[in-house]
């Protein structure tokens, strides 16, 4: 299973190309697609979302365990699985980003890497920032309101 992690910050090149991290590149597995799959993220986030196919490949599965004519499974298939593109490495291990997913994150120079385990993200850089800043205060309150259990005794009591 992929393991993304940590955030990157490379160059967008006129053409729309970008080189994925060679630690992102490293953590999909081999596969008959050598590439990642990109989409617009599915939280509404300016951002895009990517994986390995297989990840695509285990939500398909998931998918089809669900009723077929269920209105929502339909409609959450429609909506993520047309809205994805096959973006192969080249030589240098560089994706061509499509325009439409350029214009959803609002890139221009730079695109931040961001690991969210076993998908990524693309950002515009100071976007992923404030974005991060926001997840983290959040995360802190809910951690506060959290009733955590005691600590386990490590039996050094005496």
């Amino acid at each position: 299973m992929a393991l993304f992690t940590g955030n990157i910050i490379n160059k967008l090149d006129r053409k729309g190309r970008v080189s994925v991290p060679a630690s992102f590149r490293a953590a999909i597995p081999n596969n008959s697609f050598h590439g990642i799959a990109a989409y617009p993220a599915p939280d509404g986030a300016a951002a895009i979302e990517c994986s390995g196919m297989e990840a695509l490949e285990k939500l398909s599965t998931r998918f089809s365990n669900a009723n077929p004519f269920s209105p929502e499974f339909r409609n959450a298939r429609l909506a993520l699985f047309s809205n994805v593109d096959q973006l192969p490495f080249d030589g240098e291990g560089r994706i061509l980003l499509p325009a439409r997913l350029i214009e959803k994150a609002n890139l221009e120079i730079n695109v931040a890497f961001v690991g969210l385990g076993e998908t990524f993200q693309i950002w515009e850089p100071s976007a992923f920032e404030k974005a991060r800043e926001k997840a983290m205060e959040r995360a802190y309150q809910e951690l506060a309101q959290l009733d955590l259990p005691p600590a386990m005794d490590s039996g050094d009591s005496k």
